[in-house]
C-alpha cells in the first residue's frame, strides 16, 4: 500500500513537473509571436483587428442612409451588430491562424514543437482580439453613452467567446493539416467562411429569420456562440434556436479531430522525407 501511494505520489509530481515546463515553452514561443508581430505583420495586424470595426460601421451607414428601422434588437443599432460581428471575426481571425508546422531542428526554439507554436500564436491573437472587444465596450459605454453596455453578464457572455476560441483552435488545427497538402487552402478556407457571416446571426435575430434561412443557420455552431454571447448583453434576447450542448459538442468534436489529423499529417510527411 505504502509504495502503491508513493508511485502514485511521484507520478503525480512528473505530471506537475511537464505542465510547468510546458508552460514555459508555451510561454517562450508566445514571446516569439508577439516579437514576430511588432516586426513584421504591424499593417496585417491593424487590418486584422480594424477590418471588423469597419465591417459595423459600413452596415451601420448603408442602414442610416436607406432610412431603415432602428435595431434588430436593443435600443443601439451600433451595438447590435458589434455584438455579432466581434464574435465572428474573433472566430475567423484565430481559425486562420495556419502555420504550416517545420519539424526536427527547423524549429525556431529548441523544444518547442508545431503544436506549441500554434497554441501560443493562439494564444496570443486571442488575447489580442479579447483586450480589443473590452476596449471597444468600454469605448461604447463611457463615450458613446450606450448604457446596455454597463448591464452586460459578464459571465454568461465570456462563456460562448472561450468556446470560440477552442473551437477556432481545432478547426485551425484541421486547416493546418490540410494545407500541408493543399498550400492555397487558407484562401479557400477564408473566403467560405466569409460567406458564414449571413448564416451565423451577425445581421439578424436567428429566430425572426425566414425558415428557409433558419433551418441551415442552426446548423452553424458560430450562429449558436453568438445567440448566446447576446444573451449576455440582452437578458431578454430571443433564443429559442440557441442549443448550448451542440456547440459544446462541436468543440470536443474538432479539438479531437484536429489534434488527431495534425499528428497524423505530420508522421506521414516525416516518413516521405
Amino acid at each position: 500500500m505504502t509504495a502503491l501511494v508513493s508511485n502514485w505520489f511521484l507520478g503525480l509530481t512528473v505530471w506537475f513537473g511537464a505542465l510547468i515546463n510546458w508552460r514555459r515553452v508555451v510561454w517562450l514561443a508566445m514571446c516569439q509571436v508577439m516579437l514576430g508581430l511588432s516586426r513584421r505583420n504591424r499593417l496585417g495586424l491593424i487590418w486584422a483587428l480594424a477590418e471588423p470595426l469597419v465591417a459595423i460601421s459600413l452596415v451601420y451607414a448603408v442602414r442610416g442612409l436607406l432610412r431603415m428601422r432602428g435595431p434588430e434588437y436593443g435600443t443601439s443599432t451600433f451595438l447590435f451588430f458589434a455584438t455579432g460581428f466581434l464574435p465572428y471575426y474573433l472566430f475567423i481571425r484565430l481559425s486562420t491562424r495556419i502555420r504550416v508546422a517545420r519539424m526536427g531542428p527547423g524549429t525556431s526554439l529548441p523544444g518547442v514543437s508545431s503544436l506549441d507554436e500554434y497554441i501560443a500564436t493562439i494564444l496570443v491573437n486571442a488575447v489580442i482580439w479579447i483586450t480589443m472587444i473590452v476596449v471597444l465596450f468600454l469605448g461604447m459605454w463611457w463615450v458613446g453613452d450606450i448604457e446596455e453596455v454597463g448591464f452586460i453578464d459578464i459571465p454568461v457572455s465570456a462563456v460562448p467567446l472561450l468556446l470560440l476560441i477552442a473551437l477556432a483552435t481545432g478547426i485551425g488545427l484541421l486547416n493546418g493539416a490540410i494545407s500541408r497538402y493543399i498550400p492555397f487552402w487558407v484562401f479557400i478556407y477564408s473566403i467560405l467562411t466569409r460567406g458564414l457571416l449571413f448564416l451565423s446571426g451577425v445581421l439578424q435575430i436567428v429566430d425572426l429569420q425566414s425558415l428557409s434561412i433558419r433551418q441551415y443557420a442552426i446548423l452553424n455552431p458560430l450562429s449558436h456562440a453568438i445567440e448566446w454571447f447576446r444573451l449576455g448583453v440582452w437578458e431578454r434576447y430571443p433564443h429559442n434556436s440557441l442549443d448550448e450542448d451542440y456547440l459544446i459538442t462541436w468543440v470536443v468534436v474538432c479539438l479531437f479531430l484536429g489534434l488527431v489529423v495534425d499528428r497524423a499529417s505530420l508522421r506521414t510527411l516525416s516518413r516521405q522525407r
